[in-house]
């Protein structure tokens, strides 16, 4: 079967990437593949079948994190909505816990709703191949709680999207459930 393409959002993801690029490129202070990251997490979304604005926050999401890019700067160029999704998938830095941090992002997704938690969702299920390359037995331990955790703070708002069982299915194989 054939799928047709929407140019318009197509044209629009590409947009955004030279947004996120630039801003990487300038102040981003992340060594990770960043650019590649917000990619892949958005075509996961794009394919999906997801809305223009959960995937354009969705190529943005590391930026508040990432660059010297602000909340403001990105409702001055993308609005309101996208920027509130963008800034409740970003973990609050103050908060020195990982897992205490990971659980106040999730929170912030949960009472944001469902555009985040698809977000967020997404987010995770790329990050999350790249759990075993950790070496450190504790924290690949802590990574699996996390993921565990996203899974059961966001069950009751997106728990029957397609998203959520593909990432519920990795973190079993991560845990070593069946």
């Amino acid at each position: 079967m054939f799928e047709l393409v929407d140019a318009n959002l197509e044209k629009r993801m590409d947009n955004v990437l030279h947004f996120v690029a630039k801003n990487l490129r300038e102040t981003g202070h992340n060594p990770k593949p960043v650019l590649l990251h917000c990619f892949k997490v958005s075509m996961t979304l794009y394919e999906l079948g997801y809305s223009e604005d959960i995937i354009t926050a969705s190529i943005l999401h590391d930026l508040i994190e990432d660059t010297d890019i602000t909340y403001e700067d990105i409702v001055n160029e993308y609005g309101e909505k996208i920027a509130d999704i963008v800034a409740s998938v970003s973990f609050n830095p103050k908060i020195d816990d990982k897992l205490e941090q990971a659980r106040e992002m999730f929170k912030k997704c949960h009472e944001n709703g469902f555009d985040a938690l698809i977000v967020k969702c997404s987010d995770l299920l790329d990050n999350i191949n790249f759990v075993n390359l950790v070496d450190d037995e504790k924290m690949r331990i802590k990574l699996s709680s996390k993921y565990s955790l996203f899974l059961e703070m966001s069950k009751d708002i997106i728990g029957k999207e397609k998203i959520y069982r593909m990432l519920s299915k990795k973190v079993k194989l991560l845990i070593g459930e069946k």
